[in-house]
């Protein structure tokens, strides 16, 4: 027992197993998937040319949003590839340096995402209840600044949990879902996992959920300066420029909400495909190039 226990721990391979109820239905979702991904790419570069091509949109606004098509095309890379392989192949499986890979990938992904979305509402924030001192508060070197911890910390924050979850021996191999992440491969360990779930959670509190919550307070500030403006018979643009943003950070809350309560979802009497396939594919799907009128 003892030698086939320490075989496993040494084994370098993991088995997928979020595809064997999709049967024939593989190949629709294979459609599908493919069609959205090359749909993600296209229009994503394009508008990432856009913005580069023209001088005029070389401000706070734009840039960020440019930021925004370039994390997502990262998270798609990290993630469609590999599914779109796996469906079209008998077996799904995935080496372990691989899985920690794309683990590590997914994770800056959303981090990533909610710190630029989190400068966003700061810059909707400035010019909006702050419209005289805009220029001064996110000058170009500021909002470098800015950009430069939003993908530094969450590539750090990443590096640090993959980099901990690399050492852990595992017992398992089979991987319960479509795609790895870390609390995949934690479940498959052999030993006590308490202290990396303890740095994940102080992580994603830091990197995830307090911008979150900035993200909110920014807002709901900017929509009570909207619709003080809108009751005193002003013109206001800014509900109309700050709506696109709030549908994306609503889209990426629900996202992180299923991905908190999914593992509770296992068990229960759901379609399959909703069980094992993340609302990533969601978050990823959403068309970027709506969030501006360029």
């Amino acid at each position: 027992m003892v030698n086939q226990v320490n075989q496993v721990n040494q084994s370098q391979v993991l088995l997928l197993t979020g595809f064997r109820e999709l049967g024939r239905f593989r190949y629709v979702f294979f459609s599908l998937t493919c069609a959205g991904y090359l749909l993600i790419v296209v229009l994503n570069v394009s508008v990432l040319v856009l913005i580069c091509a023209k001088p005029r949109l070389h401000q706070p606004m734009y840039i960020l949003l440019a930021n925004l098509l370039l994390n997502t095309l990262i998270g798609c890379a990290a993630f469609y590839p590999k599914l779109l392989l796996d469906l079209l192949s008998s077996q799904q499986q995935v080496s372990r340096c691989g899985c920690l890979l794309q683990a590590f990938w997914v994770h800056l992904y959303v981090s990533v995402e909610c710190n630029i979305l989190t400068v966003m509402a700061l810059d909707r924030y400035a010019a909006v209840s702050r419209p005289l001192t805009y220029h001064s508060l996110l000058r170009p070197s500021t909002v470098l600044r800015l950009l430069l911890g939003a993908w530094l910390l969450p590539a750090a924050a990443s590096t640090c949990l993959i980099g901990l979850s690399s050492r852990l021996p595992l017992c398992g191999f089979r991987v319960s879902r479509t795609f790895c992440d870390n609390r995949s491969i934690t479940h498959l360990s052999c030993v006590d996992v308490s202290l990396i779930g303890g740095v994940e959670l102080l992580l994603a509190a830091a990197v995830i959920f307090l911008p979150l919550l900035l993200i909110f307070g920014c807002y709901v500030q900017v929509l009570a300066v909207s619709f003080r403006l809108s009751s005193s018979g002003r013109p206001n643009k800014a509900l109309a420029t700050c709506v696109p943003h709030l549908v994306t950070y609503v889209s990426l809350v629900c996202s992180i909400v299923f991905e908190v309560v999914q593992p509770a979802l296992a068990n229960k009497n759901l379609p399959h495909a909703l069980r094992v396939f993340p609302v990533k594919h969601q978050q990823l799907w959403f068309p970027r190039f709506i969030l501006l009128k360029l």
